[in-house]
């Protein structure tokens, strides 16, 4: 009996000794939901600015309200967060202290553009490379829910965490400006040059500069997912054809983004 007691007393004892880092993300969603984000004047001398100057009365997309303003989206994107925080524990037991790499998107991946997807639909303007650049310059976008307390934790665990994003890489030095005023752990960030959408460069660009094993990828576009060989390397992007489902929520996770993605070229049904 004695010997029993001893055994539970040291199981108790043991669990009491865990990282922190190995419970689940918590996050204050209310926080978020209450939140109040001032719009700043257009800066002196942007010809295209973010901000809606001259609102056209056009009421916001439902999408984009969903996304900025509701207690579902911030928890899906806790709980898929929380999911792949999971899943790099046990990563983290079978790969040795910066050996292994996670891959994330930057935006609505790790950050936050909704206030720029408000501001535009105010003024009932298309997407303009002008008036994102004028956005990305601001350095405005926050964090994604989970998003900190993710890379974070990976960082802590020994994995090394890589941004791989479509910004233009001439804002790279600002999109990561902006990463670390939200909170973003990063061990690499690379945007894309020449106006080039697919990753598959970039992605083995990365691999190579943190030298690491590829284990996971984070995004919120099916295009920011690579197909895979048997062996594990990167052969291209998926894209909306890709058939397949392996990987999803043990090393591909995807987040929710209804605002805007190339599944809009699709048709309506």
């Amino acid at each position: 009996m004695r010997n029993f007691v001893l055994a539970i007393s040291l199981w108790a004892g043991a669990l009491c000794v865990q990282p922190a880092s190995a419970a689940g993300i918590t996050y204050d969603c209310q926080a978020r939901l209450a939140r109040v984000e001032m719009v700043s004047p257009p800066a002196a001398g942007d010809a295209d600015p973010w901000q809606c100057t001259a609102p056209a009365g056009k009421a916001q997309p439902t999408a984009t309200h969903w996304f900025r303003d509701s207690l579902e989206y911030c928890r899906l994107s806790v709980n898929l967060y929380a999911d792949a925080l999971a899943a790099a524990h046990v990563v983290a037991r079978t790969h040795r202290r910066n050996r292994w790499m996670v891959t994330l998107d930057a935006d609505e991946t790790v950050l936050d553009n909704s206030l720029f997807e408000r501001e535009r639909s105010m003024c009932g303007n298309d997407f303009g490379d002008a008036r994102w650049r004028s956005w990305v310059s601001a350095k405005l976008a926050i964090d994604v829910p989970g998003a900190a307390a993710f890379t974070n934790a990976v960082h802590r665990m020994g994995g090394l965490v890589a941004i791989v994003t479509n910004r233009d890489a001439d804002q790279d030095s600002i999109t990561r400006d902006t990463l670390k005023k939200a909170g973003i752990w990063f061990d690499y960030e690379v945007g894309r040059s020449n106006g080039l959408d697919d990753k598959t460069t970039r992605w083995r660009g990365a691999l190579l500069a943190l030298k690491a094993v590829g284990v996971m990828w984070l995004g919120d576009q099916i295009t920011d997912f690579p197909v895979l060989d048997k062996k594990g390397r990167i052969v291209r992007p998926m894209d909306q054809k890709y058939a397949g489902d392996d990987g999803f929520g043990t090393r591909f996770f995807l987040l929710a983004n209804p605002m805007y993605g190339n599944w809009q070229g699709k048709p309506a049904r």
